[in-house]
C-alpha cells in the first residue's frame, strides 16, 4: 500500500536497477541479465550512460547521474 501511494506521486522518482552501461551491452539489470523485451516492451533507445526511470506509471530513460531514490535491491554504499 505505502509503495502504490509513494509511485503515485508525481515528484517522486525512482531508479528500477535497469541500464545501458557502455555501448553493445543494451539494457542490464543491476544483477547483470539483459532485459527480456518479450515481457516488458520499452522503447528506451539504448545510450550508454543512461539508467531506467519511474516516473509514476511511466518507465524512462535518464542520466545515472541524478541522485533519486531506489525501489530494488542494491547492495549498501560503504562510508
Amino acid at each position: 500500500e505505502f509503495l502504490n501511494e509513494t509511485l503515485q506521486k508525481p515528484t517522486r522518482h525512482f531508479w528500477i536497477g535497469l541500464s545501458v552501461p557502455e555501448a553493445g551491452t543494451g539494457w542490464t539489470w543491476v544483477n547483470g541479465s539483459r532485459l527480456d523485451r518479450d515481457r516488458l516492451q520499452l522503447d528506451l533507445g539504448e545510450r550508454p550512460g543512461t539508467c531506467g526511470t519511474l516516473k509514476g506509471t511511466n518507465i524512462t530513460a535518464d542520466n545515472c547521474d541524478l541522485q533519486l531514490e531506489w525501489i530494488c535491491q542494491r547492495e549498501a554504499t560503504k562510508l
